[in-house]
């Protein structure tokens, strides 16, 4: 056969072939792009569901939260934060976070927590009311969200007040018949009478009452402290002179436990203290360190700047604290195990930690990996005229 006849089959042929080829790839495309739509449908009903669902859960909050953009613009406000900010729905498009609150510091607050991309807080009054501010932020598709939550204080410092005031009146009051029993047991001790016997008697009395009533003005400065009536007279001071003569005034009981107290203090450090409250923190760390130490062991008092805070830090080579017991060591009355059989009114590291706070720095105890003992470190405000360039 003449292959001139076959050539135009031959052609349609080829023709027809490329077509289905053409078409099968198409429909396999489009298939391909049906099943991802279908599942990015599918994923996007899913975050429909759950974007439900923590609404759902936001509105059954009975504290105000809202979620705002990277821009701080509104994004969602359950009921009670629409009933707090007095916001009728549906909220403005791109409305502010400020112009809903009318509260700067609120918006200064969530615009540092998106830019440090770290959780902070803090404490402001709205419609008379003090709530206590979290603003948590978080990445979502690499873009940055910000989820605030307002929790209402007011109760809480109002009982506050209540306890410490009640703590501060009943220690004013028990001054008096303290001091009276004291001053008898005084004139029953001076007296030629008695036997052997009920002198001993007096004189362990006599030890109890001065326990109650250092308890008593403990718990009255404590109370003071607290409530903020305590005042401080904050002026730059150099922390040197100050360790060395509280060192000097104990120096007495560490020479009867034969224990060697060693100074670090490198540099000279001016701080921004109350002078009377720093002696009363560095003292009562090392009255404590020196009684739970054995004998012939070491207290090491050091200080450092860092940051623009004082660190001043007392080690000993005592037993140490439990890990679990670091945290309450600070409480008022709390006596651990290392002090359960010692003397004391378990005040003393309570009012230390809040003397710390209302210089504004903090109080804790640090970790001794290597070696038992104990290490307290806390923190002052440096003042202008030894803060690191």
């Amino acid at each position: 056969m003449n292959p001139l006849v076959l050539l135009p089959f031959i052609i349609a042929s080829a023709v027809l072939l490329a077509a289905w080829l053409h078409t099968r790839r198409r429909l396999e495309a489009e298939r391909i792009d049906r099943a991802r739509a279908q599942k990015d449908l599918g994923r996007h009903a899913g975050h429909e569901t759950e974007i439900a669902l923590l609404k759902a859960l936001g509105e059954a909050a009975r504290s105000p939260l809202s979620l705002v953009d990277a821009n701080r613009q509104i994004i969602h406000l359950n009921t009670a934060a629409r009933e707090l900010f007095g916001v009728t729905p549906p909220i403005p498009a791109r409305e502010t976070l400020i112009a809903v609150t009318r509260h700067h510091e609120i918006d200064q607050l969530a615009a540092q927590a998106l830019s440090s991309g770290e959780a902070l807080e803090a404490q402001v009054t709205l419609q008379g009311s003090t709530y206590r501010v979290m603003v948590t932020p978080v990445e979502e598709r690499q873009k940055m969200y910000a989820a605030i939550a307002f929790e209402d204080v007011t109760e809480l410092q109002r009982l506050g007040r209540a306890r410490r005031d009640m703590v501060a009146n009943v220690s004013h009051e028990l001054r008096t018949p303290i001091t009276s029993i004291r001053l008898l047991v005084d004139t029953l001790l001076r007296g030629k009478g008695g036997t052997k016997r009920s002198q001993e008697l007096l004189g362990k009395i006599a030890i109890e009452t001065d326990t109650l009533q250092q308890m008593a003005q403990e718990l009255l400065d404590l109370a003071m402290i607290e409530s903020g009536r305590a005042e401080l007279m904050l002026v730059p001071v150099e922390l040197g002179p100050v360790i060395r003569e509280v060192v000097e005034q104990l120096a007495a009981q560490a020479d009867h436990k034969k224990l060697s107290i060693r100074e670090q203090l490198p540099q000279s450090l001016v701080v921004l203290a109350d002078t009377a409250q720093v002696k009363r923190v560095l003292g009562n760390l090392l009255h404590n360190a020196i009684k739970f130490t054995p004998t012939s062991g070491s207290v090491t008092i050091s200080t450092r700047p860092k940051d623009g805070w004082a660190w001043v830090t007392v080690t000993d080579s005592g037993p140490g604290i439990a890990p679990e017991e670091r945290e309450r060591v600070f409480e008022r009355f709390y006596r651990g195990d290392r002090s359960r059989q010692s003397s004391g009114t378990g005040l003393g590291l309570a009012i230390a930690k809040h003397i710390v706070l209302a210089h504004g720095g903090r109080i804790w105890v640090e970790e001794i990996p290597t070696r038992s003992g104990t290490c307290i470190c806390f923190t002052l405000p440096l003042a202008e005229s030894s803060s690191p360039a």
